[in-house]
């Protein structure tokens, strides 16, 4: 971190769960409200605060990544959206898969035998 960003490191590593070979000890500031709800999170789970809260990071850490991804595909597609001949064949492949699960669904029960 450098000398501007909020939180300090010590040189401190462990190791830790999750398959991650080390760890590095932070100090953050958190909202009373958001501790208190980490804490009920730990007492209910009977975890660490550290392991509540770096599954907690994880899974942002997760949204925040599918949600770059997202936005790579939308900016990806504005710049080159579907022709409308890949519309037409779309849709009609959406129809085979429809009728072919129209018949699946009506043999299901029939009494047929096989």
């Amino acid at each position: 971190m450098s000398a501007g960003e909020e939180g300090s490191t010590s040189s401190r590593k462990d190791s830790t769960l999750d398959g991650v070979s080390t760890v590095e000890k932070v100090t953050v500031s958190l909202p009373v409200e958001l501790l208190t709800r980490i804490e009920g999170r730990r007492r209910s789970r009977g975890a660490s605060r550290s392991e509540v809260v770096s599954d907690l990071l994880w899974r942002g850490w997760r949204q925040v990544e599918t949600e770059d991804r997202e936005a790579q595909y939308r900016d990806a597609y504005a710049r080159q959206p579907e022709t409308d001949e890949e519309r037409v064949w779309a849709d009609t492949a959406a129809g085979y898969l429809l009728i072919d699960e129209d018949i699946a669904s009506s043999t299901v029960g029939d009494g047929a035998t096989g």
